[in-house]
């Protein structure tokens, strides 16, 4: 949240600077400049590890998670091309606007299933992955 402070801090500053010379190129430059550092600190912030692989007990099997918004990605990796691929367990942006870092998956006992952990609210997911369909989903715990 510091981050997102400090970001609209120096954007205000940035277009105040703007605003008062906008016929003066040096301040265009400065303004470009400051916007393209911005984003990449916003990048860096916000960007890094966001998504995060965890392994099944299935040696082919991986999950991909969003870390922002708890969407989940099943993965199977082969030798043949053809039997590889991605399924999505978890489409829906569960996050509540609270940034990368948010979500983590924790193994349960059952190697099938994963419980989806929102680490700033508390709320947790049940997950499922499988080879069909029927058996990929996601429960929230009430």
């Amino acid at each position: 949240m510091k981050h997102f402070v400090l970001f609209f801090i120096l954007i205000a500053i940035a277009i105040n600077g703007y605003s008062q010379s906008t016929k003066n190129s040096v301040c265009d430059s400065t303004l470009i400049y400051i916007t393209k550092q911005l984003e990449d600190i916003d990048f860096r912030i916000n960007g890094m590890n966001r998504f995060k692989l965890y392994p099944t007990e299935n040696i082919y099997t991986l999950l991909k998670l969003d870390t922002a918004t708890g969407k989940i990605d099943q993965l199977q990796w082969s030798l043949d091309s053809d039997k590889e691929g991605s399924f999505t367990i978890n489409n829906d942006d569960l996050s509540l606007g609270s940034g990368s870092g948010t979500f983590e998956l924790y193994p349960t006992k059952n190697m099938y299933q994963f419980i989806l952990l929102d680490k700033v609210t508390g709320r947790q997911w049940h997950i499922q992955w499988g080879m069909e369909a029927s058996k990929r989903w996601i429960r929230r715990f009430y």
